[in-house]
């Protein structure tokens, strides 16, 4: 956000730029102070509504398992992003904690401060984030595309999204998101009906 203000907005629309991808993180401010993010969660807020604004789609990263967080924290923080109007993305990336080596977080997990969910819980908790999701929202990503060998802690399989989205249909829960109601991946049966076909 310290770098999506009047200037750089400009500058970037001249580019012919229509998409804009902003770290967000956490809606806490003691998140953001905690894990060095060097801006506000109002500063993220004001940039939202300048690239609004501006024409731009937002789309938003945000980080479940954060340190000192925890799972009703992390839940009540996607809750706020969804539905206060200072934030509400066109899109979303989730991408659960992960520890890397060299790390200030992999120091923390080294010396026991910190560990990451069961990879149980993750999937509960990716599947209750994405049956949140708003439908004018398209969930572009879950997880970061690193290789496994550099992850030392954190999610332990690359197919995070099919997971949740597996748990959520037992537990009965819908993803609304644009990405999953799309033609091609939602077949929605008794709406549509060829009459004729044109050759």
């Amino acid at each position: 956000p310290d770098y999506c203000l009047g200037p750089h907005l400009r500058q970037m629309l001249s580019y012919g730029c229509t998409r804009l991808e902003i770290g967000v993180q956490s809606t806490y401010e003691d998140v953001a102070r905690d894990t060095n993010r060097g801006h506000t969660v109002a500063a993220v807020a004001d940039c939202f509504s300048l690239a609004k604004d501006a024409g731009f789609k937002v789309v938003a990263h945000m980080m479940p398992d954060l340190p000192n967080v925890g799972v009703e924290r992390d839940m009540e923080s996607f809750r706020e992003f969804f539905e206060n109007p200072a934030f509400r993305a066109d899109g979303l990336k989730i991408y659960p904690t992960l520890v890397i080596r060299g790390t200030g977080l992999y120091e923390l997990w080294k010396t026991g401060r910190y560990r990451n969910y069961p990879p149980e819980l993750l999937v509960d908790i990716v599947a209750r984030i994405l049956s949140m999701v708003p439908p004018w929202t398209r969930v572009y990503r879950v997880q970061r595309d690193i290789p496994m060998p550099l992850v030392t802690s954190g999610v332990e399989k690359g197919n995070l999204r099919e997971l949740a989205l597996a748990r959520m249909e037992d537990l009965g829960l819908k993803c609304r998101d644009v990405r999953t109601r799309e033609a091609g991946i939602q077949v929605n049966m008794g709406f549509c009906e060829v009459t004729a076909m044109c050759l």
